[in-house]
């Protein structure tokens, strides 16, 4: 059966940070068509926003949706949320998550942050470093945390995630290790890839250290929140990508300042 107030519940914690997000994203990238010129007029931004958002809730919905038909078949479950959802103690659900999730999630954003400025940050080339940083901080810590903690675990690990895990054990076998893994890894591929054509359109030059630093890096986080989902539930791979952006945040911060202060803004 169809659990529609799961259903309604995941959409609605998801609209806050896409409302935040959309509005920063179209603030750096109108920014830019308006720095670049053109004869064709822009779109009214509250038209923009209201499309994006529109359409960014439908991709929501589409995933939540397809989690709750597949996540329970594919052995995959938000004990919190459902709980939440249906008037039960969530807090019980919460508290044999968050210890984990929190553990794990601060370790793993450690990790994250030594890999992108010790080994892909300074591959990239400046143009490319400074749409990828200008587009990311342009978002906030609010569109990071909300978007990227709540919306993106919907979209990937409860949508997709679930879908492959089940469409994987349909030949590999109910509970098989490998067909879980394999859903970890292709949706944290895929993850990765869904990152790159907002990245491009604020300028990024699509070369192989700009292709590996969103394929390695999100893969690796994506390892890090799928496992957390699997083991524990929904909520631990929120928790867990909330506090890589808390993390990262002041760090990317001191970074972009510097990298403005080497590199002129276009006037």
């Amino acid at each position: 059966m169809f659990d529609g107030r799961l259903f309604a519940l995941l959409i609605g914690i998801c609209v806050p940070g896409i409302v935040v997000t959309v509005r920063g994203t179209l603030r750096v990238l109108g920014g830019l068509m308006e720095r670049a010129g053109g004869d064709r007029p822009l779109p009214r931004r509250s038209v923009l926003i209201v499309l994006s958002v529109g359409q960014s809730t439908l991709l929501i919905a589409i995933a939540a949706a397809i989690g709750i038909l597949t996540a329970p078949r594919a052995g995959l479950s938000a004990p919190f949320f459902r709980s939440l959802a249906h008037g039960a103690a969530p807090w019980a659900a919460a508290r044999g998550q968050l210890p984990t999730a929190a553990l794990i999630g601060g370790v793993g954003a450690v990790a994250f942050l030594i890999l992108y400025y010790g080994v892909f940050r300074p591959r990239l080339d400046r143009g490319t470093l400074r749409a990828l940083e200008g587009l990311r901080n342009g978002i906030g810590i609010w569109g990071r945390v909300l978007y990227g903690g709540i919306a993106e675990e919907v979209l990937s690990r409860w949508g997709l995630m679930s879908a492959l895990a089940w469409l994987f054990s349909l030949p590999l076998g109910e509970g098989s290790y490998t067909a879980m893994w394999l859903a970890i890894v292709v949706s944290g591929i895929l993850f990765g890839l869904g990152h790159a054509p907002s990245y491009l359109a604020a300028g990024c030059r699509r070369t192989p250290a700009f292709v590996s630093t969103m394929l390695v890096l999100n893969l690796w986080a994506s390892l890090i929140f799928g496992w957390l989902f699997w083991q524990y539930g929904l909520l631990a791979a929120m928790v867990a990508h909330a506090l890589f952006h808390l993390v990262w945040w002041p760090v990317d911060r001191w970074q972009y300042a510097k990298l403005q202060a080497e590199i002129p803004s276009p006037d």
